[in-house]
């Protein structure tokens, strides 16, 4: 897609998860992670562990897929809703021990944490944006305390002139609110913004509904899901193609310093 092809913006909204942090581990891996360190000392074996677990957690998804309360609640309150899923695994085994549940979610979020990672490109692009004085926005679902301790690490709060969590802000992307308000503080316009996510329906299909160009992360390159009914503007494959339409001189420049 060439620049012509789209609106040249003055201001930035940026997913955080699966945007400008990735992992190179599913959940599963990490969850399979901690049952190999704890099996032992529950005296069953791995195998039986992992399946318990995976039941558990499978019912739990199923009891709230439909019902949006608990999801709020599973984003705002990750390890109470994952020692809730390891204890009901522990019970059905007739295992229960709170002390190792609770271990067991603080391993598995361990592991998980071990395996996350800036995606490619992304510091590089956050810079040449700053530089270039672009209004730059991070907007993120989720348990506040947690998603910040990501920003902190990563060194991302710098780059971004206003920062909106769910749990701080008091509503979830899709809602409309998040993006307008996002859009006042940056002091632009849904014509002169963009917003760079990786969910279709929270990211994507949220930012149009106000009439932001979207751009879709596809990092994995597997395309749009069948079935799909969202359409976004763009998709990349890479962070890198944000700043090469934009400013291809410079963008190729940074990249050709860091090899």
């Amino acid at each position: 897609m060439k620049q012509h092809d789209k609106p040249f913006p003055r201001g930035i909204l940026f997913d955080m998860d699966g945007v400008l942090l990735v992992t190179s581990q599913s959940p599963a891996q990490s969850w399979q992670e901690a049952c190999q360190q704890f099996a032992p000392l529950l005296d069953i074996s791995v195998e039986t562990l992992v399946q318990a677990l995976q039941e558990s957690r499978n019912t739990y998804k199923h009891e709230i897929e439909q019902d949006a309360e608990k999801q709020r609640r599973d984003r705002l309150q990750p390890f109470e809703t994952r020692l809730e899923t390891v204890e009901n695994a522990l019970k059905a085994l007739n295992r229960a021990n709170k002390q190792i549940a609770t271990e067991m979610v603080r391993a598995y979020e361990t592991f998980s944490d071990a395996h996350r990672h800036l995606a490619p490109h992304a510091l590089d692009v956050l810079q040449i944006l700053r530089e270039r004085s672009f209004a730059l926005a991070l907007l993120s679902n989720g348990n506040a305390t947690y998603q910040r301790r990501k920003i902190a690490h990563y060194g991302l709060a710098p780059f971004f002139d206003v920062i909106l969590i769910e749990e701080e802000f008091g509503v979830e992307k899709p809602n409309a609110r998040i993006f307008l308000h996002a859009l006042d503080r940056l002091h632009v316009t849904a014509q002169q913004a963009w917003m760079i996510g990786d969910d279709l329906a929270r990211d994507i299909a949220g930012a149009q509904q106000v009439g932001i160009f979207a751009v879709w992360c596809d990092f994995d390159k597997k395309g749009l899901p069948d079935n799909n009914a969202v359409r976004p503007d763009w998709i990349i494959h890479d962070l890198s193609e944000v700043s090469e339409i934009l400013y291809p001189q410079v963008t190729k420049s940074v990249m050709f310093s860091r090899d």
